[in-house]
């Protein structure tokens, strides 16, 4: 038999302590998946490096979305999918995929006969994985924003799809905070929707993410009965003011072109501009005085906001982006963020 010091016990115990707490650290950190959500499911280089850097297994692909696209007649309820996946490549089909379908809040106002709906989305979800990957999907998501008004509707839809698939939903903020009012979707799993959380409206705020709007409604006594992942943006955006107020958003951001064109643009404040003159401006004519907002995410606005929900009581697994999309990796730093999440 073997006696140690006591020296060497107190050295043997903090080395198994160290290890321990080492397996922990790496237990509580979530693991990755990305959206997808074009028409035409492909991967390139840059995002495949994306993938392989986050450990990522699973792709949840936007199969289509429901909206009401016409009036409705005797015969024909006016809704339909629309900005349905045509194509899928070779190096998709490498991943799990879990077929994302968003649902116009409209439709649930509007729509006669739920039944009806539920099985005409969820044939052509089945025709759609058949297709494209040969089997049925092991897991459907529903994306829908839906209301206090709208609830027990989309509540019966959820119901009857999940007769058919495993169900995920996401879950909006406010649906979170008010969910007295908005009610609980009758699933086990649902994904928390961190992005655009603010008001495409307010030139003076981050429509897309800041984390003081996060912490209006998250706090540390948070709870919400289901298990939650986190969906996080990484996407940037501009949104286009007329001089008539409406909105019209375009992706991704053009800083540069903005700044450096100052016969057309005029720069009002860090990320606000006005169009001095008359431009056409990516296929848009801008007329002048309509105004320009950027909204370019920030990591370290992603990484509090994260944080703000991990402190909270709600049961948080793991991380999804928005979205996998090669000019959206070039304006951020993943590696910042895997190493902060």
């Amino acid at each position: 038999m073997i006696i140690l010091s006591l020296k060497e016990t107190r050295y043997l115990a903090f080395i198994f302590l160290s290890i321990m707490f080492l397996a922990c650290s790496e237990s509580t950190k979530p693991s990755f998946a990305f959206y997808h959500w074009k028409s035409k499911a492909a991967i390139s280089d840059m995002e495949l490096q994306a993938l392989e850097q986050t450990q990522s297994n699973k792709l949840y692909l936007r199969y289509f979305d429901v909206d009401k696209v016409k009036e409705s007649s005797k015969n024909d309820s006016g809704i339909y999918p629309i900005s349905v996946l045509r194509t899928v490549s070779d190096e998709i089909k490498k991943f799990e995929i879990i077929p994302v379908i968003f649902i116009v809040n409209k439709v649930l106002k509007e729509h006669p006969d739920i039944n009806q709906l539920s099985k005409q989305i969820g044939d052509l979800i089945e025709e759609m994985h058949l297709q494209h990957f040969n089997t049925k999907p092991r897991e459907v998501q529903i994306d829908c924003d839906w209301t206090g008004s709208t609830k027990t509707s989309y509540f019966e839809l959820l119901a009857l799809l999940k007769k058919r698939f495993n169900l995920s939903v996401t879950i909006r903020l406010h649906q979170l905070k008010y969910q007295n009012k908005t009610g609980i979707p009758p699933v086990e799993k649902g994904v928390l929707m961190v992005y655009n959380v603010g008001d495409l409206d307010n030139f003076e705020q981050n429509s897309i993410l800041e984390s003081k709007i996060v912490s209006q409604y998250v706090n540390e006594q948070t709870n919400y009965p289901m298990q939650l992942d986190i969906a996080l943006p990484l996407f940037s955006q501009m949104v286009l003011k007329n001089n008539d107020g409406e909105l019209k958003l375009l992706t991704g951001t053009d800083r540069a072109i903005l700044t450096e064109n100052k016969t057309h643009f005029k720069q009002k404040s860090n990320n606000v501009f006005q169009v001095k003159k008359d431009t056409l401006y990516r296929g848009f004519y801008l007329y002048e005085n309509f105004e320009i907002k950027l909204e370019e995410i920030k990591m370290e606005e992603v990484v509090k906001s994260y944080k703000i929900i991990k402190a909270s009581r709600l049961d948080v697994k793991n991380v999804l982006f928005y979205h996998l999309d090669e000019k959206t990796l070039e304006q951020i730093d993943l590696n910042y963020l895997l190493e902060k999440l």
